[in-house]
């Protein structure tokens, strides 16, 4: 096969093998033992070991991760134990895919549906973000204010906040305004909302202030500005407005996880591709992972990448910009 089959049959590959890597390597005769999740030696190319790796699958492409020759996921690992090429390894999991049986997701319709409805119900009773409201009060503090906001930012005056029962429902605690970032498929559709309820300018002081209303976000994405040729693209809403506003409102988008930034959407109108990871050396590097599996994916399409981390372990380019704007307040 030619380049671009190869890359369009890879993509939908990716696409259809998402959450289904544990099932098609042990299909494709990989011992269960190296997917038991735990650490163990490495079985890659003779890398070897006591327990310097672990197969995760944690964002569902059959991520492992080892100490000593790096991470990846479930292609590479399939490719690293059998000795197969590219093209052996794609054809192969395009039969083990045929051959899966067909998981139910016209069961979970109706959920997201409902998700998008309650979505866009919460989005119609916010308004746009204006001087002295909780939303532009809370943003800065963050040193993160700007002077017009991006349409994809509005502040509700009163969101409740639910917190779950443990049998499996949930009840509504209180109300607080609310920072709420639309979140965007490919075709621009709104399919689910992050949101960060505030208390007079600040968090709520609540377990969780941070939510994203569950379901439907695969690769889906908090737009700042619409894609253009040069795309930046992040983890969190925080740092993409520090990026926003770095860059004198440059194209931004916010993948709002790690696990969903690795699998983000890319327009076919990007070039150059900029992404912000967050430095989670201090942790298991799920931030590193994420910016580096997305980096490989779309240099594999032609486009210039480029992956920035910050220096210091367990910040982010938000925490950057923080200290980069409190810095200038001093000298001034």
């Amino acid at each position: 096969m030619d380049r671009d089959e190869y890359e369009r049959r890879f993509r939908d590959m990716l696409e259809r093998a998402h959450g289904r890597w544990s099932e098609i390597l042990r299909q494709s005769g990989i011992d269960s033992k190296i997917l038991n999740r735990r650490n163990q030696p490495c079985p890659i190319n003779g890398c070897g070991g006591t327990d310097r790796f672990q197969y995760t699958d944690k964002f569902g492409e059959g991520n492992y991760i080892c100490r000593h020759c790096g991470a990846g996921g479930g292609f590479k690992l399939l490719r690293a134990v059998t000795g197969w090429n590219a093209g052996d390894a794609l054809r192969h999991i395009e039969r083990c895919l045929g051959t899966l049986k067909p998981r139910r997701l016209d069961q979970r319709a109706p959920q997201l549906n409902r998700m998008r409805a309650l979505a866009s119900r919460i989005w119609s009773e916010a308004l746009p973000i204006a001087p002295h409201d909780n939303a532009h009060r809370y943003l800065a503090g963050r040193k993160l204010d700007l002077e017009t906001y991006p349409e994809t930012l509005r502040c509700h005056p009163a969101l409740g906040y639910y917190e779950s029962t443990g049998d499996g429902r949930s009840r509504r605690v209180c109300a607080y305004p609310a920072l709420l970032a639309r979140i965007d498929d490919q075709a621009g559709e709104l399919v689910s909302l992050h949101r960060t309820y505030l208390d007079h300018g600040a968090k709520a002081p609540v377990p969780d202030p941070k939510k994203t209303l569950s379901g439907g976000i695969n690769g889906a994405a908090i737009r700042l500005a619409p894609a253009a040729e040069t795309l930046n693209v992040c983890e969190g809403l925080e740092n993409a407005l520090a990026i926003f506003k770095r860059g004198e409102r440059e194209a931004v988008w916010s993948g709002i996880s790690a696990g969903n930034l690795q699998r983000l959407w890319i327009p076919p109108c990007v070039r150059a591709l900029r992404i912000y990871a967050d430095n989670d050396a201090d942790g298991d590097f799920a931030g590193q992972v994420a910016a580096f599996a997305l980096a490989r994916a779309s240099r594999r399409r032609g486009m210039d990448v480029k992956v920035f981390v910050p220096n210091k372990a367990g910040s982010d380019w938000a925490d950057v910009w923080f200290a980069r704007s409190d810095h200038l307040i001093r000298v001034a």
